[in-house]
Parts: C-alpha cells; structure tokens; sequence
C-alpha cells in the first residue's frame, strides 16, 4: 500500500482514484490498449520500412512492453491521507495501476515532506501551521470570532437593553469613564455592578415558549446577565465551531475551537485569556458596538480629505480586495482541480505512452506535472509564514496584550489586511511553480502584473486632480434615445 497526502479535497481524490480503478479494470479499456498496441506496431512498420531502420521497431517494441507491463498491469492500494479532514473515510481505494499510485505517491509525500520541513523551520504554533488548517488559519479564526454573536434573542435582548439603559447612563452622569471601558481588557467586569437607582426591561423566557417582561435594577441585570455568560458561551461553541469547521460534527468542532483560540489570541495578542473568557470580551465588545449603533441610529459614513490620494488607496484597495477574495476562495480549489484531473486523466492519456517515438515525451511531460503540483506545499508555506508573522507582530502592536474596545477596530483591520495580502500572494503561487521549473526570469511579466492595479489606480486619480474632470455617483438606467441629429 502506498499513501497519498493532500491539504484539503481529500474526498475528491478518493472518488478519482476509485473511477480510475474501475475504468481501467474494465475488459473495454484493455481492448482499447490492444488497438493503440495493433496501431503503434503499423506505425513502427511504416516506419522501418520507410528508413530502414529495424531500430525503430525494437525501441517502440521494448519501450512500449515495459510501460505497460511496468505501469497498468500490476495494481496496488492507495491510501488518501487529508491533512485538513484526518477523519476522511473511507481513505483506502484498492486496484489503482501502479504507475498512477506510485508517481502520486511519490510525488505527494515530496510535497508534504518539504511542507512540514518548512514549517518547522519558520517556527510557528502547530495549530496556525498551513499544512494543519490552511492558509493564514489564525488570522481567519481570530477575524471570525469578531463576528460571533450569541444566538439567543432573549439573552441578547437583555445584553443591549443593559448597555443602552444602564452602561451609558453611567457614561453620561460621569460614573464610568469612557476612557477606562476602551482600555479595559476585560470589559464585562469593569462594566459592573451596575446601578441600584436605574433599571431596565427584562426579558425571561417560559417553559412554554412565552415570554415574560419585567423591570430591574441595572444591578440585579448584572448579575443575572454574569450568570448567563458562561452557560451561553458553552451552548453556542457548537455552533460557531460549525460556522468554522463545517466538515467537522458539532463535538469535533466545538472542541476544535475551545483548543485553537486561545492559542491564536496570545499570538495575535499577547493576552493568556483562555477560551471563555476571550468569549465573553469579544462577545462583550460586539454587544457595545451594537448598542451604541442603535442609540446612534447608524453608524454613519467617514467623509474624504486629501480626495486624489484617498480615491487613489480606496480604488486600489477595492481592487486588491475583490482579487483576494476571489484568490483565497479559487486558487486552492484550483489546485484540487489541477490534481484530480492529472490523476483521473491518467487512463485516458496512457495510452500516448504505448505511441512509437512521442511516448516517452508524453510520459515525461505528465510526471513533470506532478511535480509542478508537489511544489505548490511548500510555496503556501513561505507565504503562510510571511502573511502570519506580519499579523502577529501588528495585530500585538496594535493589542498591546489584550483585546480592548480601543484595540477592537483595529485588530480587525489587521486581520483584514492580512487576508487581503495572502489572497492576492495566492494568486502568484501557480506561476511561481512554475518559475521553479524554467528559470526566474520565466516569471518576470507576472510578477509586475500584480503591481498594476495600484499603477493604474494612481494613474487615474492623478488624471482627474490634473485635468479637474471628476465623475461620481453617476446612475442611468431604462434611458432611450432616437432621432437625434447634430450639426455646426
């Protein structure tokens, strides 16, 4: 048995090798090797006859029996190895030709070789190493959790109810200082205990399904709410764990994340805050932001100073942007697709191999492949280091040991940067692969390709600053025109 690694697509390959087993093990696809044998030995006649070369003949003869008899004929069992899915079942496909099994084998464990070799060089926490969660998986997760809200209306209800009536009723008869809520590293417990003269409305949830409404104290709010943090924090990890790993069942993936924020946050931040209590800042601080947006009826828009320099960064920003995005979602998947149609069009492209002349090229060229592919691992981890140490060396600058309201904003920027920054470097990996191959000057015209929308983003906001033609917000929709004349 032979084992074949991959990062992700794991059930693909599975799939792929099982048709290639049954399609070559079939009795239609042995008749089609005896033609293409009957019409390379004609052509290898012709050939002879035409030059007067026996040569011809005995090289296509013994080149040809031996790829077959080397390469289709003895067959062995594959095993699928996902780095991402280790849980992939089934994994093991029996029947594969050898020639497949073996050159995806090899090239395979060659590729996840220099992967893990170059990830225990660029020293990094093996729960954000690429080849265990994919490319900047910390930076991912930790931008996700920003996102996570608890899904329970009434906890939640309560939770914005409190910070409108009660938190900045403080702010405001001076009894809480914003300035110390925006630093504070733990944002629920300097938010307390809540004041005894105001109150607010609460919402408690029945048996039955009805719900009761009742005025408290901000203080008793408080402590019912520190209450219900950590059951609700433990009854949503499932379900934002799926949000994450949804390949993964709701215990796996619960688990999954409880183990691996933690870690990306003392990378990201510095902080030593285990799982809940991460939880309850984030969750804490997107509450705020929630309730301050409601009590200020929108979040409003920032207006544009410095306009030719400003339009210039958004424009090319929004471009960057929109090609990561499409790069981190395509170029993966791109390289799942690259690999199972070179495993899968091996049946059809064998029978090349079997070809007087031109066989052994063709068999050349298709191992080349693989190897074109093996390299993609180890340039996903060069790029995975350089984006990760980045974010973390800013994401700590920016925390300064801790997530903070005054900190929030601007981790989030980092994160989203950084995703910007390794989806459009994703974009480089298939050409530099194959630079790999042909020599680095091969790979020159598309390396500057990849600073053009900046260039051309410059170049149009320098255009409208020196000719003063600026157009804006322009919308035209069902016009029509006819009969139009013009003259003088």
């Amino acid at each position: 048995m032979v084992e074949v690694f991959t990062v992700g697509g794991g059930e693909y390959l599975v799939n792929t090798f099982n048709a290639v087993a049954a399609w070559s093990g079939g009795g239609g696809y042995r008749s089609l090797l005896r033609v293409v044998m009957v019409m390379g030995l004609i052509y290898s006649l012709l050939v002879v006859a035409f030059t007067l070369n026996f040569r011809v003949w005995l090289n296509w003869f013994l080149q040809s029996t031996l790829i077959y008899l080397c390469l289709m004929v003895p067959t062995i069992d594959v095993k699928v190895t996902d780095r991402i899915n280790p849980s992939l079942a089934p994994a093991t496909v029996a029947n594969v030709p050898l020639g497949l099994g073996v050159l995806a084998s090899f090239t395979t464990q060659i590729g996840d070789w220099l992967t893990r070799t170059a990830e225990t060089v660029f020293v990094m926490p093996g729960e954000l190493n690429y080849s265990s969660n994919g490319m900047v998986y910390g930076a991912r997760l930790y931008d996700a959790t920003r996102n996570f809200v608890i899904r329970d209306a009434e906890f939640s209800t309560n939770l914005e109810e409190h910070f409108k009536k009660c938190l900045f009723g403080d702010v405001m008869l001076y009894r809480k200082s914003l300035t110390v809520l925006a630093q504070s590293k733990d944002l629920w417990t300097d938010i307390g205990p809540g004041s005894e003269a105001r109150s607010q409305e609460w919402l408690e949830r029945q048996g039955d399904g009805t719900v009761n409404s009742a005025i408290v104290t901000c203080r008793q709010a408080y402590d019912m709410l520190n209450a219900q943090w950590a059951p609700m924090i433990e009854a949503n990890t499932p379900l934002w764990g799926k949000e994450l790993y949804p390949k993964l069942s709701n215990t796996l993936a619960a688990d999954k994340l409880k183990h691996d924020l933690p870690i990306a946050n003392a990378a990201f931040t510095g902080s030593g805050s285990n799982y809940s209590d991460s939880m309850r800042q984030n969750t804490a601080i997107n509450a705020f932001m929630q309730a301050r947006n409601s009590m200020a009826g929108g979040s409003g828009a920032a207006t544009i100073d410095t306009f030719a320099q400003t339009r210039a960064d958004i424009q090319a920003r929004n471009t960057y942007n929109s090609i990561a995005q499409q790069a981190m979602a395509w170029v993966p998947i791109l390289n799942i697709v690259l690999t199972v149609v070179f495993f899968a069009m091996f049946p059809v492209i064998f029978p090349l191999f079997l070809m007087p002349q031109t066989g052994l090229t063709t068999l050349k060229g298709y191992a080349m492949g693989f190897f074109y592919l093996a390299a993609w691992g180890p340039l996903y981890v060069i790029l995975h280091m350089i984006c990760m140490t980045r974010a973390e060396a800013a994401a700590a600058g920016v925390a300064s040991g801790g997530v903070t309201l005054g900190t929030y904003a601007g981790i989030g920027a980092v994160n989203g940067e950084t995703a910007t920054i390794a989806g459009f470097m994703l974009m480089s990996i298939p050409f530099l692969a194959a630079g790999l191959a042909r020599g680095a000057m091969s790979i020159a015209g598309q390396a500057t390709s990849m600073l053009a929308p900046a260039q051309n983003a410059a170049e149009a906001a320098a255009l409208e600053q020196t000719t003063g033609n600026y157009s804006y917000g322009n919308v035209s929709w069902a016009n029509s025109t006819s009969n139009m004349r013009q003259s003088d």
